[in-house]
């Protein structure tokens, strides 16, 4: 993969998941391109993972194989655990390798994604005020 530029619709593999299995990686979808929060330049990153028989799970948002290179099976966006990042922290870890980019969100996809998050009743309300603040609907 090239160049990685934290900006909205790039994804990650990010490590996730118990301590100990450092090869579990989920990936995340950045919703935002860098927008100020207490003086940095930060994104909003939601992760994806795999619908299972059973489980209970967000039904918001349903991502399906086809939808992106790295989903394989029935998966959920999870907009309960969405995450506030610097842009610096992202590039250090793809610098370093802990994060892996991944091919960037489809258009198509990436509009249903972030429409969920303000769907869905377990985005936390700090995650979706930083939202609508950064993509100026405040």
């Amino acid at each position: 993969m090239g160049l990685f530029l934290p900006l909205r619709r790039a994804t990650l593999l990010i490590p996730s998941g118990p301590e100990g299995d450092q090869d579990r990686k989920h990936l995340f979808i950045l919703l935002t391109d860098p927008a100020d929060a207490d003086g940095k330049k930060c994104v909003l990153l939601v992760s994806i993972s795999s619908v299972r028989e059973g489980v209970p799970h967000d039904a918001t948002c349903i991502l399906h194989p086809g939808d992106h290179p790295f989903v394989k099976h029935a998966s959920f966006v999870v907009y309960q655990r969405a995450r506030i990042e610097t842009a610096d922290k992202l590039l250090r870890g793809v610098k370093s390798g802990e994060l892996v980019p991944q091919d960037p969100m489809e258009s198509g996809v990436f509009a249903r994604v972030f429409m969920g998050l303000e769907e869905s009743r377990l985005t936390p309300p700090r995650v979706l005020r930083f939202y609508l603040e950064a993509t100026g609907q405040t």
